[in-house]
């Protein structure tokens, strides 16, 4: 966001303050079948779309500081690396040797010179081209050249690093995110380090863990002793681009404001600012640090979460600013994330298929629930659905509370 955006932003935050109710969303309450959590078929749908027809972040760029440095997917169902080659430019490829297939790559990260199979030791450089075959004199007729690595559209842009799954593809993230690419160049995301990344499986659907994330409903009850002293009277504006979401969240001391001229005004100083980046990422920014959360499906109710915390580095000097930002990941990760939004999350899992409803209801505060869901619906392809199709159906047509 640029300065009078943010100005702009503090203001309708302050104006919704006063009536104590968040920006107008959808303005209706929705039922939302929780089949979307529980179909199979339905997953392997939004795997063919969602996950497979757009562009899906790999991680933050200042892991791959150097030439060499790589990262490697989290999903196995799309096992590819990303790397830094000599010339400076990232590089996606298939984590597959040419040979018979097997994994090049097997840490979440790390540097190296060139990949070498543990197969049966075929070497390729950074560039991806086939530099080595053992035993060549096995493969009369076997030209390196054909053999390189096959490459995949990647790039780095807003401080993050993306992949396609289109050999040959090229990838417009400004285009993409629209007015939000804007936002993560702003805020100097590109600036920022890594200081710690987790990766764990919950047991839940990937929409429904995503969703916590979109309504400051539950926040006074859910997260009373943790977040809800941040958060009092908290009100949530939103704006969209394309099928991604921005939200930000008033907290506590935005009343200050009147205390400082507008052009000192600092929107991460009296708010979160929240996107939900299409299809499964979810980036939260703080005022001292930003947590990158990607949701991979495994089935329709395991999935697999990364959550990738960021900082800068002056801003948590020495031994002590490492302690402080320990206390912020264990704080963050461990009790909001895990202990509160997504346990609450796999608790509902568990009893969706047992339960005493086919449907969950949305009221005017959870309006960003049904968009979210309506951005993934309205994209599906497959057998027995046409991209467009409705997600939601309005509880009652027209009804308000």
């Amino acid at each position: 966001m640029q300065h009078a955006e943010q100005v702009d932003m503090l203001k309708r935050l302050l104006a919704l303050r006063e009536t104590r109710r968040d920006e107008k969303m959808l303005d209706e309450v929705v039922r939302l079948p929780v089949t979307k959590y529980t179909d199979e078929a339905l997953l392997e749908q939004e795997i063919a779309s969602a996950f497979s027809q757009y562009p899906l972040i790999a991680g933050h760029a200042s892991a791959l500081a150097e030439p060499g440095a790589y990262l490697t997917s989290d999903w196995d169902q799309f096992p590819y690396f990303v790397v830094r080659g000599e010339d400076g430019r990232v590089r996606a490829f298939y984590n597959q040797c040419r040979h018979r297939g097997a994994r090049l790559a097997e840490a979440p990260a790390g540097t190296v010179k060139n990949f070498v199979c543990p197969f049966h030791g075929w070497v390729y450089g950074l560039d991806g081209a086939l530099k080595g075959i053992t035993r060549a004199h096995d493969f009369p007729g076997v030209n390196p050249c054909d053999y390189g690595l096959v490459e995949l559209p990647a790039t780095e842009a807003g401080g993050l690093v993306w992949v396609g799954r289109t050999p040959g593809a090229t990838l417009d993230i400004p285009g993409f995110l629209g007015a939000f690419h804007e936002d993560l160049v702003n805020f100097d995301v590109a600036s920022l380090v890594q200081y710690k990344k987790t990766k764990v499986v919950k047991e839940a659907n990937w929409k429904l863990l995503i969703k916590t994330y979109l309504e400051g409903y539950h926040v006074p009850y859910l997260h009373r002793d943790t977040l809800a002293a941040a958060f009092k009277r908290g009100v949530i504006a939103h704006d969209s681009d394309g099928p991604h979401i921005r939200l930000s969240a008033a907290r506590t001391n935005i009343g200050e404001t009147a205390l400082k001229p507008e052009e000192e005004w600092r929107i991460l100083d009296y708010a979160s600012v929240y996107y939900t980046l299409f299809p499964n990422t979810f980036f939260i920014l703080h005022p001292d640090y930003v947590s990158i959360n990607t949701f991979w499906p495994l089935s329709p109710d395991r999935t697999i979460w990364t959550h990738e915390m960021l900082y800068r580095a002056e801003d948590f000097a020495g031994s002590a600013g490492q302690s402080a930002l320990e206390k912020r990941f264990r704080f963050t990760n461990d009790t909001v994330f895990d202990q509160e939004d997504f346990a609450i999350a796999e608790d509902v899992q568990r009893h969706l298929r047992h339960g005493g409803s086919d449907h969950h209801v949305l009221g005017l505060a959870e309006g960003l629930l049904a968009i979210f869901q309506s951005n993934i619906d309205e994209r599906l392809t497959g057998p027995g659905e046409a991209a467009g199709a409705s997600a939601t159906t309005p509880a009652t047509t027209g009804q308000h509370s």
